[in-house]
């Protein structure tokens, strides 16, 4: 019996180890289930955090150039992380061998809102001028971005021209203006822009004569056009024909597969007189390559779109292409600014001076003046010789508005608005003084248009 009882608690104690063993073996299987769920929650974790700050990251091209035989790219990091771009690949699209450079261990840092420039001039590589390349950039979470450099022989373009003015008398001068617009999506910029313009026989043959002035086009080229842009080139001619004289003028882009677009006037045979309102008729141009605008402290600046909160001045070059008077401007010259759709406009004034310099640019002086002769004061303040040009500034909210930011104008209609230059003045005779019967002048001018945010 007590064998018995001996083999009983023995069983017992055997059987109580083994549930002890089986629990704790299920404690320890059921640890190690919850480390492991916890552990793969993370990684699942920390890869959808990577992707979703990889989804945060954008980059764009701004500019790209060839300095000093080396890709001169600007890049913007318009997402909501800082980006480190760490490599980079530069692909030969236009190269049969169809070769590439590949660089590691950039190390190129971009802040949200920032850029990155001078990126490809430190590099070993030296582009070809004539070819088209492929650029892929790779950050440090694994974001690529990719861009299509094309040469200008490998991109079609969309060229424009215009003259000012469409009809004029003869003997005087005509600008004309070819926009290059930047549309081929298949391309995000292109390299190697070179304008060209062909001045035709003149229609019918042998009755008139057209004169290159020197010193155009302005500008003689530009290195690229980013996806979306427009570039101008202006051109100037002086013309003489008889009446109804046909000059046509060709424009293309030079080893370019863009379209040509051709643009035609016609003279006048007009005795250029301070006597006969008609021979003065549409001989006032503006330089649409000149037009400039500056807003809360930032430097001058071209382009079309301005803010229409803050204060604005803005500036471009008038031409006076009279062949022998000046012209002499009135205060009431104005930008005015036309909402499409809506009723109502806003005018900026003009003033004698506006600061290029500084930061910011600055109205410095109102359109005033002393009186002179039968000319009362601040009036005709400003002159444009014969052939000549001068650099108008539109900032006042009334004629004779100014200095300082106070008497500065701003837009405050938001979207597109068609753009007006209205010039008032008086022709005189060349050298005469401001106080001159002259002839009293008016134009208006269009001026494309205006988008503001």
């Amino acid at each position: 019996m007590s064998r018995n009882r001996e083999k009983k608690g023995i069983s017992t104690i055997i059987a109580a180890v083994f549930m002890i063993a089986v629990i704790v073996l299920g404690l320890s299987v059921l640890t190690s289930g919850i480390s492991f769920q916890n552990k793969l929650g993370q990684v699942v974790t920390e890869t959808t955090l990577a992707e979703t700050e990889q989804n945060k990251e954008r980059i764009e091209l701004r500019d790209v150039t060839i300095v000093s035989n080396k890709f001169n790219i600007t890049l913007a990091n318009t997402g909501i992380l800082p980006v480190k771009i760490v490599r980079a690949w530069f692909t030969n699209t236009t190269d049969t061998l169809g070769w590439h450079r590949q660089y590691d261990n950039l190390n190129k840092l971009i802040n949200p809102g920032d850029t990155l420039t001078n990126f490809g001039q430190d590099l070993s590589l030296v582009p070809k001028t004539n070819s088209s390349y492929t650029i892929k950039v790779v950050t440090e979470r694994g974001t690529t971005a990719v861009f299509k450099i094309a040469d200008g022989s490998d991109a079609k373009l969309h060229v424009r021209l215009m003259a000012s003015q469409a009809t004029i008398p003869s003997e005087q001068r005509v600008t004309i203006t070819m926009l290059v617009t930047h549309n081929n999506t298949l391309a995000d910029a292109v390299l190697n822009i070179e304008p060209q313009l062909t001045a035709l026989l003149p229609s019918p043959p042998g009755t008139g004569s057209v004169t290159a002035v020197s010193g155009y086009p302005t500008p003689a080229k530009d290195a690229n056009i980013i996806l979306g842009g427009t570039r101008s080139y202006t051109w100037v001619y002086e013309v003489a024909g008889q009446n109804d004289t046909q000059f046509t003028f060709q424009g293309r882009l030079k080893d370019g597969k863009s379209n040509t677009d051709s643009v035609a006037f016609y003279t006048r045979i007009l005795k250029v007189t301070t006597t006969d309102y008609a021979t003065t008729a549409g001989i006032l141009t503006i330089d649409y390559t000149s037009f400039r605008y500056t807003q809360h402290g930032d430097p001058w600046a071209p382009g079309w779109t301005i803010d229409s909160a803050n204060k604005t001045g803005f500036k471009l070059d008038l031409n006076n292409n009279n062949a022998s008077g000046t012209f002499w401007i009135s205060k009431f010259t104005m930008f005015d600014l036309d909402p499409i759709g809506t009723a109502g406009d806003t005018a900026w004034y003009i003033t004698n001076e506006t600061s290029p310099g500084g930061n910011p640019p600055k109205i410095e002086k109102a359109f005033k003046c002393p009186a002179y002769g039968s000319v009362p004061a601040n009036e005709y303040c400003l002159s444009i010789p014969k052939r000549q040009k001068l650099i108008l500034y539109f900032a006042g909210i009334n004629p004779n508005d100014g200095p300082g930011v106070a008497g500065v104008q701003q837009l405050t209609s938001k979207g597109q608005h068609s753009a007006f230059i209205i010039i008032y003045g008086k022709f005189c005779d060349a050298g005469a003084a401001k106080d001159c019967p002259g002839t009293p002048y008016a134009q208006n001018l269009p001026f494309m248009a205006i988008q503001s945010n």
